[in-house]
């Protein structure tokens, strides 16, 4: 009997003592807890612990906006930040940004989005900003505020701001004029009912009208005109400009076999485009573009407000030159273009 009975005392004193260590851990938990959640917003180490997850939102598959996302993950990589990459297919790349956002914006477990490229930017804004209220960060956008993006470019005022890649018109049409004189038809390809683009169209025929130039314009919806498109434009013009526009950059080479079987110029906005077979133009580091698209969205996870943080506007490109396009056009560089890169013709 007195053996029962110390026995039950026993297991007694070992349950209050378990069950006092049990508490006891939980309350050094606690303890961990408040100390991380006092440390500054600035630290790396608050994003770490704070585990922050971000959508990426790709438009399509292609070489700048490829380096673009490239850029954003080199920034985020410095952190402990968590995120995942959506990108468009090539057949119907703005349904599916819409998509993703859409599920993002249901679903939730997002505290930011990428968005790279203007369609990708534009989905994810309309789609969560009001409903979430969950803060977008874009790149590779030529014109934010004739999208929508923002209020103004000091004042974005929508909790939505990044990385501006403005076409300079003007710097394009002096380029061609440097390289082509006596140039009196321009032919110019677009996507039809693009935001961006209709706002680069609108520049562009003021712009040839006070030259003297007369555009010839070509409107298409899918890649699978473009190749019927510039056939019947390149008999038309002395040559063919290209503007900031992700589906026809993406899919150059069907304007450029033609140009070249009538032995016409094309002048392009991306780099990759003048690999391609494009003779010339001014061409972003889409790469550097995307690194500080994404030291943009870590201030904002530290406590930034997008909707008042001015967004960066990247105002200068460098000048590429096809010098095998130079040699099969018969082309020379134009003095004042003499510090002009030199590329040849690959395709990527």
């Amino acid at each position: 009997m007195k053996k029962s009975i110390l026995l039950l005392i026993l297991l007694s004193f070992l349950c209050s003592a378990v069950f006092s260590g049990c508490r006891l851990s939980f309350e050094d938990e606690d303890t961990d807890s408040a100390e991380t959640n006092s440390k500054p917003e600035s630290s790396v180490e608050s994003l770490s612990t704070r585990k922050a997850k971000v959508s990426i939102i790709q438009y399509m598959d292609y070489t700048e906006l490829n380096e673009c996302c490239e850029g954003v993950k080199s920034a985020l990589n410095q952190t402990e930040i968590e995120y995942n990459v959506l990108v468009g297919s090539s057949k119907s790349p703005e349904q599916d940004c819409y998509e993703f956002a859409q599920n993002i914006e249901i679903n939730g477990g997002c505290d930011l989005i990428i968005a790279i490229g203007t369609p990708a930017a534009v989905s994810a804004h309309d789609s969560v900003i009001v409903s979430s209220n969950i803060p977008v960060i874009f790149c590779a956008v030529a014109d934010p505020v004739g999208a929508n993006l923002i209020d103004s470019v000091e004042s974005p005022n929508k909790k939505c701001t990044g990385v501006a890649t403005p076409f300079n018109i003007k710097e394009q049409l002096n380029m061609i004029n440097t390289f082509q004189p006596y140039i009196t038809k321009l032919g110019v390809i677009y996507t039809k009912d693009e935001q961006n683009t209709e706002r680069q169209m609108k520049i562009l025929r003021s712009e040839t009208e006070k030259l003297g130039i007369y555009l010839y314009e070509q409107s298409v919806s899918d890649p699978s005109q473009l190749a019927d498109a510039a056939a019947k434009m390149v008999p038309e013009v002395d040559a063919i400009t290209l503007l900031a526009d992700n589906m026809i950059s993406a899919n150059s080479w069907e304007i450029l076999n033609q140009a070249i079987i009538g032995s016409k110029p094309v002048y392009a906005a991306t780099l990759t485009s003048v690999k391609e077979g494009c003779l010339a133009g001014y061409c972003y580091d889409f790469k550097e573009i995307g690194k500080k698209a994404g030291e943009t969205a870590i201030s904002v996870l530290r406590g930034q407000s997008a909707a008042e943080m001015p967004i960066d506007i990247i105002k200068t490109g460098s000048l590429y030159v096809n010098s095998d396009m130079l040699k099969q056009l018969e082309m020379t560089v134009p003095e004042n273009y003499s510090s002009a890169q030199l590329v040849k013709t690959s395709y990527q």
